[in-house]
């Protein structure tokens, strides 16, 4: 005699792991003619499909079904009382389902993510709030939100860079390698949750916004998606930023391309030369000197720094916008609330055309509109919330910014590898082209080192008289 046990698995599962070993039991023990013993139809099954499907596997490994309430027999009428009991026994598993996703649902509706606490969460009881509710689990919270604050500005070029990052930190399971498998950090960077945000489609939960504390804010979300759809350039190996930090950075002025680095074996020692290796490329295999490449780079980084008299004068011009658009708020704040109306009214709308229509591929539009107007009023929402600081000053949000462009050379000069991806991420809007025995051409820097340029520039005109005093009439 044997005994199989099910726990934890639905009855309305057929494939269960105590049926496969009792099946392969009775196979087995055929010439015997093995008895299968229940106490109750809703033991065996709690469906009618799944258990004429065990029924029928019984059967065909030549064992007999009994049970003390019910006796199993192939006439109509025994069959007709077997599915009323497996009805109500399917009845009975779908009625506690119910009961288990109603209150569920409830909460999601509500702002409270009701399920498997993801990685830099975790759940307790807050003062003020219904049952337990998500709060931050440090130091991982912090871990993960550096990691998607850094993706979403630039910081790490490639989700390698935020695998990089995690993995010397115990956040994730590892593989057998001792890794972090790439699709965890995938799944970290498109989780909504993290931004404050989430939906359950299965239970018709449309994009809500959650009670717990977001991680970063729905437009830095939004910037990690729109960056995983393009795809990020110039990626950087591992040892890039310590050996040779313009790896992948400088480009070859003739074909494009990012210029690779190596070291050549000499006779007593190693020469560090960056190279394009195109093959399609007339400059292919011709070597630049680390040195040489690295040097005239510094000395375009040294040209960068402005006279200090310019910073002043910067420094009025920073404070001039700071000014007008702390009093341009109000009128931003009416213009989002204008467009959050009309962003509403067309949910409205496609929600009665999707009730309407019977199109597959209509529907389908449908609910992929709706959920970019979902996307798209869930940021709105979060900028409604995000109003200025005025009792933090514009010497005090700005100062750190003032002093990295009164002399970017500091930050370059940093031993910190970091800090010198992160120079290069700030100062140049591209990729910096450079020509062998020629130099660098002409670089692309971001808008406040433009900026700076055109208010220190050489080119000085002569104003017309017309138009710049009162015309004199003889």
């Amino acid at each position: 005699m044997e005994t199989f046990r099910d726990e934890g698995v639905s009855g309305g599962i057929v494939d269960r792991a105590a049926i496969r070993q009792m099946l392969t039991w009775l196979r087995k023990n055929r010439a015997e003619e093995p008895v299968v013993l229940i106490d109750d139809i809703s033991r065996m099954a709690r469906g009618v499909e799944a258990h004429w499907k065990l029924r029928a596997a019984i059967g065909s490994v030549g064992a007999k079904l009994e049970s003390p309430s019910i006796e199993f027999g192939d006439d109509s009428d025994s069959q007709l009382i077997e599915n009323m009991l497996a009805s109500v026994s399917q009845h009975h598993r779908q009625k506690n389902g119910e009961q288990v996703v109603h209150p569920m649902k409830a909460r999601l509706m509500n702002g409270y993510f009701a399920f498997w606490v993801p990685t830099g969460y975790t759940y307790a009881r807050v003062k003020g709030h219904s049952g337990k509710i998500m709060v931050r689990d440090e130091p991982n919270a912090s871990l993960i939100q550096e990691a998607l604050e850094g993706f979403a500005t630039g910081r790490f070029q490639t989700q390698s860079e935020v695998k990089r990052f995690l993995e010397p930190h115990p956040i994730f399971k590892r593989d057998a390698n001792g890794q972090i498998h790439p699709q965890r950090i995938k799944n970290l960077l498109t989780n909504k949750i993290y931004a404050g945000y989430y939906e359950y489609k299965p239970w018709g939960v449309p994009l809500t916004k959650g009670k717990h504390e977001a991680l970063i804010s729905w437009e830095a979300f939004q910037r990690i998606q729109q960056r995983l759809n393009e795809g990020a350039y110039a990626p950087a190996r591992a040892d890039a930023a310590e050996e040779f930090p313009l790896r992948g950075f400088v480009t070859c002025d003739c074909c494009g391309k990012p210029l690779t680095a190596y070291h050549a074996k000499g006779r007593n020692k190693r020469y560090p030369y960056y190279e394009c290796f195109n093959k399609q490329c007339d400059e292919r295999r011709k070597s630049i000197r680390k040195d040489v490449l690295e040097g005239e780079f510094e000395g375009l980084v040294q040209q960068m720094r402005p006279a200090a008299g310019l910073m002043s004068t910067a420094a009025i011009m920073f404070r001039d916008i700071w000014n007008s658009r702390i009093l341009g708020f109000e009128a931003k704040l009416k213009e989002q609330k204008q467009a959050l109306t009309g962003i509403n009214q067309t949910i409205g709308k496609l929600t009665d055309r999707l009730i309407e229509t019977t199109s597959s591929s209509a529907i389908k539009a449908y609910e992929t509109k709706l959920e970019k107007l979902e996307a798209e009023k869930a940021l709105i929402a979060e900028n409604l919330t995000q109003k200025p600081d005025r009792a933090q000053g514009f010497d005090q949000s700005f100062r750190t910014a003032l002093t990295f462009l009164a002399n970017p050379w500091n930050l370059w000069t940093s031993p910190n590898p970091v800090h010198r991806q992160t120079f290069l991420k700030l100062v140049f809007a591209a990729p910096l082209p450079y020509a062998r025995n020629q130099g660098f051409r002409t670089a692309k820097t971001t808008s406040p080192f433009k900026v700076l340029a055109l208010i220190c520039g050489d080119q000085k005109e002569m104003a017309e008289r017309q138009g710049f005093e009162p015309k004199t009439i003889f």
